[in-house]
């Protein structure tokens, strides 16, 4: 028998909750984790950035200016984004989870809303009591990573799209 389980309009109405968009895995090996993708689950091409600054990102850990360096690839399966990371170094939450996970793994999940909505969806999480750990802002969005560990063994991302964003994930699809 099955049961559907439905949130209270009043702990339920988020702006990003249908819009699940991204699983990333935090590696030491980014390269080899490509490979496995793209031999073994036929992942065909990865949209690779190495060597992404903080500094220039206007990144931040923990609630301060952030100085860490990390490579960042990405791909398309179907409709979800996979992400893979390696950081590279500095203090970050990647660094922080290969710390206790040196193999790496899923480390976050990621909802997406338009660019306009993002601060809205950074406060709702926020007023739940779940604090930003990391935040960044890339040419194609705006993202802010919160600690939900402990709720769900994962940190949760709240991406606010650009419209270049939109036009970067749909070359993606495509594997361009």
């Amino acid at each position: 028998m099955q049961t559907q389980t439905q949130s209270s309009p009043a702990t339920g109405n988020t702006l990003f909750g249908k819009q699940f968009a991204q699983v990333a895995w935090v590696v030491p090996d980014i390269e080899a984790t490509a490979k496995f993708f793209q031999e073994s689950m036929g992942i065909p091409t990865f949209f690779k950035m190495r060597n992404l600054r903080a500094q220039e990102l206007a990144g931040t850990y923990k609630g301060q200016p952030a100085d860490f360096e990390f490579h960042l690839y990405l791909a398309y399966s179907g409709d979800s984004m996979l992400e893979l990371i390696q950081p590279v170094s500095g203090n970050s939450m990647y660094q922080d989870f290969l710390a206790t996970q040196p193999k790496g793994g899923v480390q976050h999940i990621a909802y997406v809303v338009a660019e306009a909505d993002f601060d809205e969806a950074v406060s709702q999480m926020a007023n739940r009591g779940f604090p930003v750990l990391q935040g960044l802002h890339l040419p194609v969005a705006k993202a802010a990573y919160f600690d939900t560990y402990a709720q769900i063994g994962v940190v949760t991302e709240v991406i606010g799209i650009t419209q270049a964003g939109v036009e970067f994930v749909e070359q993606l699809k495509r594997g361009e």
